[in-house]
């Protein structure tokens, strides 16, 4: 018996040292964040500019800022939530930081001091001691809390925004006095190289009081020296590489909340400008037409405007050296003149687009009420504007179509209603739809045929439009080809002019054997009749400066 008492004694002093030890880790996890426990601390500001500090001796900028903080806590007054206006702004997040663990504060700054909140880490709000407010929004890091902390913006031919190589830049905080702000970061000690098209164009995003621009050229010979408001349209083209120097100053005033000095100093290429034109400068509504820009070397910088109610913004894509976009012009545009605005770079040209419009017309069809109820309803026309919507997205930046379009059928073939009409089905009063293509009469089984080079992105089967198939001919120009009897050909064929992609049928919204022919630039349908060889218009798509 003794002995069994012995080795009890012994196997529960062997566990006391693990009791110990867990009892003691236990405690230190739960143990709360305090001015004795934290090591380290980090504020992240409302622009995310993150400030890190580690404790090392007292007194030191970690142990203040810990005691600042764990001290304002205390101070603060408790509340059943966060006024409402604050549940969506940005915060500050305060993290402090033991060995084991970190607790995260949301302060919810401002720079009036009697308008401080937080939430602690367990979610609990809390309204700051109007003094501890105080002291914060007068340090460094409630720099983001005002708006005119942060420098002017310097652009380059409104594409690139430049670093200043030296900045001295203040801002007046809720008492009115100056404060530094902190450029760290903000600065470049190297040289950058811009390539420019056009011309420099510099551009504050706050205008300054006094900027002086000194060009030179790889000589040193000086090519500029004036007033910023002097450069007016002074052209760098053809000059090849420069060094700008810009010194720029906003000057101290009561009225303002900010003042200070940025310099920059950088190397820059200067191309020649950008130029566009025009395919067409006179086209009907519902057609197209295309833009040419020469001296383009990043086409997704060009930007586009229109005095039309279209919202439609063309993509332009590079072809040798020019940039080429497609505008669908809408059915609806009234007849007049309008002004299409490209820029690039420092240019800026206004072209005039005559447009002409005839009005809408109008056709009559008469289909079998069984067909109209099965194939044109909310389901399938719902089903097709999404197939419309994602096959009109996809777009080749290689164009593979050259001369006129073909029409679609490969013998005989009556044309029966024509782009644009406003169609109304059996005993409609109304028009049922605008059509949106073309439609053939042709005998079952007749060859239907690619209008043009270009690549099969859709084939298969819709219940409005029956077998169908799409080609992608380039920039985003497709032909459309529904209620085909059979089908031919495949997703990612490569075809030719006169391809045979399926036959004629009834398949789909028709009442008749033949081909519903249409043509889209992106998922906007437009007219191909200026395609085609036989019109009066251009009897092709016409490139400016490309197909002349």
């Amino acid at each position: 018996m003794k002995n069994k008492i012995i080795l009890l004694f012994l196997i529960v002093a062997c566990f006391i040292p693990s009791v110990v030890a867990y009892a003691s880790y236990n405690n230190t996890q739960n143990a709360p964040v305090d001015d004795k426990t934290a090591v380290s601390i980090s504020i992240d500001d409302i622009n995310g500019k993150n400030f890190r500090y580690t404790r090392e001796a007292e007194g030191d900028t970690a142990d203040t800022l810990i005691d600042f903080f764990i001290t304002a806590k205390k101070n603060a007054t408790a509340l059943a939530s966060l006024p409402e206006t604050l549940q969506t702004e940005d915060y500050y997040k305060v993290t402090i930081s033991s060995n084991v663990r970190d607790e995260t504060y949301h302060y919810y700054f401002s720079s009036d001091p009697t308008t401080n909140y937080f939430r602690d880490p367990n979610g609990q709000a809390y309204k700051m001691a109007e003094a501890d407010a105080e002291v914060f929004i007068k340090t460094e890091y409630a720099e983001s809390l005002y708006e005119m902390s942060a420098m002017p913006n310097l652009t380059l031919s409104g594409t690139y925004s430049v670093t200043p190589d030296t900045a001295v830049w203040q801002y007046k905080n809720y008492t009115g006095e100056y404060v530094d702000s902190d450029v760290t970061g903000l600065v470049a000690d190297t040289a950058e190289r811009y390539e420019l098209e056009g011309g420099l164009d510099l551009k504050f995003d706050m205008e300054p009081d006094y900027c002086r621009v000194y060009v030179t050229g790889a000589d040193g010979s000086v090519i500029f020296d004036d007033m910023y408001g002097n450069m007016g349209d002074f052209r760098f083209d053809g000059l090849g590489q420069v060094t700008v120097d810009v010194v720029a100053k906003w000057y101290e005033d009561s009225s303002r909340t900010f003042c200070g000095e940025l310099d920059y100093s950088f190397l820059s290429y200067v191309t020649a400008p950008a130029e566009f034109y025009l395919g067409m400068n006179t086209v009907d509504a519902g057609r197209f037409v295309t833009i040419t820009a020469t001296n383009v070397s990043i086409p997704e910088n060009i930007t586009y405007t229109s005095t039309m109610a279209s919202t439609y913004k063309p993509t332009f894509y590079m072809e040798g050296d020019y940039a080429v976009a497609l505008l669908p012009i809408d059915a609806e545009t009234a007849a007049g003149l309008y002004t299409v605005t490209l820029s690039y770079g420092a240019v800026t040209k206004e072209l005039t687009l005559a447009i002409e419009n005839d009005g809408i017309k109008s056709s009559y069809y008469s289909i079998p009420a069984a067909t109209v109820a099965s194939t044109r309803n909310d389901t399938t026309l719902e089903a097709f504007e999404k197939a419309v919507g994602e096959i009109g997205a996809k777009a080749s930046s290689t164009r593979m179509f050259s001369g006129s379009f073909a029409e679609p059928v490969n013998g005989w073939f009556q044309l029966l209603r024509g782009f644009g009409r406003d169609i109304y089905v059996n005993d409609a009063t109304s028009p049922t739809y605008r059509n949106n293509g073309i439609d053939y009469n042709a005998g079952d089984g007749t060859d239907i045929i690619a209008s043009n080079a270009g690549e099969v992105v859709y084939a298969g089967w819709l219940d409005y439009t029956g077998n169908i198939v799409v080609i992608e001919h380039g920039y985003g120009l497709k032909t459309w080809y529904y209620n085909l009897g059979s089908v031919s050909a495949s997703v990612g064929d490569k075809v030719e002019r006169g391809t045979v992609i399926g036959k004629a049928g009834s398949t789909g919204f028709t009442g008749i054997s033949g081909v519903h022919f249409a043509m889209s630039v992106g998922d906007r349908f437009v007219s191909p009749y200026d395609t085609f060889d036989w019109t009066d218009s251009t009897g092709k798509v016409v490139i400016a400066k490309i197909d002349e």
